[in-house]
C-alpha cells in the first residue's frame, strides 16, 4: 500500500506519484489528477481513485505497463486524453456515468482483456 510520502500533492492536486509501485491508494482530499501524475510508474499493478476526484489530467497514467485495475469512483467528470494510453495490462476499468468529458485516445495502445 501507498505512504503519504509517496505523493506530491499541492491544493488538492496530485502532482506526482513517487512510490515504487504495487497497489496505489491515492490519499482522501486529493480533488484532480495532475497531467503526467503517474507517467510511467512501471510497477503500479492498481490504483484506488477516493470520491471527491473530479479530473484526471491527460496522460495521468501514461505507459503504466503493469497497470491492471483501475477503481474510479462516481464524481469523476473529466479524463484527459491519453490518460491510460499504453497500459498495457489493463483488465479492468469502469467508467462511471458522472464523466461529461473524454480526452482523445485515452486507451490507445492498451488491450483490455
Amino acid at each position: 500500500m501507498s505512504d503519504l510520502k509517496d505523493f506530491v500533492i499541492e491544493d488538492g492536486v496530485l502532482k506526482k506519484y513517487l512510490g515504487e509501485g504495487g497497489d496505489v491508494l491515492i490519499p482522501d482530499g486529493v480533488t484532480k489528477i495532475n497531467r503526467n501524475a503517474f507517467y510511467m510508474c512501471k510497477n503500479v499493478k492498481s490504483v484506488v481513485i477516493p470520491t471527491g476526484v473530479t479530473n484526471i489530467g491527460a496522460e495521468a497514467f501514461y505507459r503504466c505497463s503493469k497497470l491492471q485495475i483501475v477503481i474510479i469512483p462516481d464524481g469523476i467528470t473529466k479524463i484527459g486524453a491519453w490518460a491510460f494510453s499504453g497500459c498495457f495490462s489493463l483488465e479492468s476499468i469502469f467508467i462511471p456515468d458522472s464523466v461529461k468529458s473524454l480526452g482523445i485516445f485515452i486507451f490507445a495502445d492498451t488491450e483490455l482483456r
